[in-house]
């Protein structure tokens, strides 16, 4: 009995250190091409440019993936004429596209979902263990924020993270613009 206890007590102990703010190790967001859920191919890197990017991997089983993502709709809303996106990657496969789509259009989610079918992105490349996990890039790809796990609260980080990088695109931008004078 205190075998059981004492291993339960260090995978919560392991648990909450890895969702209170577990970073991902990776400089630059890797690569990946993956399709949306009306069949178009959606490539990372050439998403780059405008602004900062939201990845969150999710799955519709997933209660803080479902409210991570209810709560950025309104953000994303908020800054997706200025160049912010998206991505939420969802990792249940092909056989759930039916209800990923419903679900998707029921919460009125606007944002782009994609499907990773067989978790290749989620797993290997981006090295996930649990949901909801976070990647958020600058406009160049360059991770600025990762994360497992999500709470209400967090979002006024990530809004300030958002506008940061937003405020960053249009220097560079007016920069680019006054060197080409």
């Amino acid at each position: 009995m205190k075998i059981k206890t004492t291993i339960v007590i260090l995978l919560v102990l392991f648990t909450a250190s890895m969702a209170s703010g577990q970073k991902f190790k990776a400089k630059v967001a890797p690569d990946f091409t993956l399709k949306d859920i009306n069949g178009n191919n959606v490539t990372l890197s050439e998403s780059y440019g405008e602004g900062p990017i939201y990845i969150s991997f999710w799955a519709t089983w997933c209660k803080p993936c479902k409210e991570e993502l209810k709560i950025m709709g309104p953000i994303y809303e908020k800054y997706k004429d200025q160049g912010f996106r998206i991505f939420a990657i969802n990792t249940e496969g092909p056989k759930a596209m039916g209800k990923i789509k419903s679900f998707a259009k029921s919460s009125g989610w606007n944002f782009d979902i994609l499907i990773d079918p067989d978790g290749e992105v989620f797993r290997r490349k981006y090295k996930g263990f649990a949901m909801p996990f976070t990647v958020m890039t600058d406009n160049t790809g360059k991770v600025i924020f990762s994360v497992v796990g999500f709470k209400p609260g967090d979002e006024a980080h990530i809004e300030e993270l958002i506008l940061q990088q937003l405020a960053e695109s249009s220097e560079d931008t007016e920069d680019k613009s006054e060197t080409e004078e």
